[in-house]
């Protein structure tokens, strides 16, 4: 059934230009790069670093019962990800226009290849994160394995929303610019620098219509805390996810037939 989809299929015929860009991006994103693939765990510890010093020197305030390090970290992880990939979405067609003009091939290789290599630093930066549990001397149980489910739901987010930007950004280019203010608000409206229990009933519930709440709030659940997923929440917010994709794909598909014309 999953092969049927239109955008599945197409990346599976053609796998060979995918990994070409894949492959391609990431050359160019830490080509001539003294740190290299280290540059992939910046972003995520010096934001973490930063946090710390603020709610930790400055404001002296705690936030949850775990070590700010962790706390901090594990809500950056999923965050800088999606960021990064929607960043490198918006404008990834507009910047191949020459090739998109060329030749045909299905345009949703170039967006997804960024994400790819997101993906990419995404497990690099994960394995410092698993670094540091086991520093702060953090225990291991079963229900960590949730958190793969949770990258899942996370990857065909970004995905999803990657595809929507990248196609209206081909006909309106001031998407861009209001990506980015979009971005900040998303950034306070994620729970990345606080703890959705410290958070009242009424806007708890506001909170958990961004997609990311749930995201971030349950990595950190099952790897901090060692607890279960609410599954009846999981199903929800799969459904949620799976029509957004699906309301994606189907405006990626459309846009897509005269883009070369457009762009």
């Amino acid at each position: 059934m999953m092969f049927k989809d239109p955008l599945i299929k197409n990346l599976l015929n053609y796998k060979d230009l995918l990994l070409v860009f894949i492959w391609r991006e990431f050359t160019i994103r830490y080509r001539q790069s003294m740190l290299g693939v280290l540059w992939a765990v910046l972003q995520p510890l010096s934001m973490m670093l930063l946090f710390t010093f603020i709610f930790s020197v400055v404001l002296k305030y705690k936030v949850s019962n775990y070590p700010h390090v962790l706390f901090f970290y594990s809500g950056l992880l999923p965050w800088t990800f999606f960021s990064s990939s929607i960043n490198f979405s918006i404008s990834s067609l507009v910047n191949h226009r020459g090739l998109i003009t060329k030749i045909y091939f299905p345009k949703e290789i170039i967006p997804i290849s960024g994400i790819a290599v997101s993906f990419i630093d995404f497990c690099i930066a994960f394995l410092i994160y698993l670094i540091l549990m086991v520093a702060y001397g953090m225990h291991f149980s079963l229900n960590f394995l949730w958190f793969f489910p949770l990258l899942f739901i996370l990857v065909i987010f970004t995905v999803s929303l990657g595809l929507i930007f990248a196609a209206l950004n081909v006909y309106y280019r001031d998407v861009k610019l209001f990506s980015g203010f979009l971005l900040q608000l998303w950034f306070f409206a994620t729970p990345v620098f606080y703890s959705i229990d410290k958070v009242s009933f009424k806007w708890k519930l506001i909170l958990f219509l961004n997609p990311l709440t749930f995201i971030v709030e349950n990595m950190r659940r099952v790897t901090l805390e060692n607890r279960s997923i609410v599954l009846w929440q999981l199903g929800f917010v799969l459904v949620v996810i799976f029509i957004f994709y699906l309301l994606s794909r189907t405006i990626f598909l459309k846009i897509e037939r005269k883009m070369a014309d457009v762009i």
